[in-house]
């Protein structure tokens, strides 16, 4: 049976001023050897597709508090499971965080 994985990611980011940055991180799986020969055997192998994006802008109010806001969608088609595992999904997520 032949392996068909693969993965790969990237991640972009701007300064946009001296306290302010923006980040763009995409990613992508698939693996590709899934056998649907459930008729005469059990089925084997993975068939799957995930992408996510994620764009994140993070600004430093001083050396000591840090913001940050991510807003994320993800993806996934699931071939193994007939499909009932595909999902679209929505992120969103703030962090303030303090260092002493």
């Amino acid at each position: 049976m032949k392996n068909n994985y693969w993965n790969a990611s990237a991640l972009v980011g701007i300064a946009l001023s001296e306290k302010t940055d923006l980040q763009t991180q995409y990613s992508y799986y698939r693996a590709d050897n899934y056998e649907d020969n459930s008729a005469f055997s059990q089925p084997y192998g993975a068939g799957i597709e995930d992408q996510s994006v994620v764009v994140s802008l993070i600004h430093q109010f001083s050396k000591q508090l840090q913001w940050t806001v991510r807003y994320g969608f993800f993806t996934s088609r699931d071939e193994t499971s007939g499909g009932h595992n595909n999902y679209d999904a929505h992120l969103i997520y703030s962090s303030m965080r303090y260092s002493f």
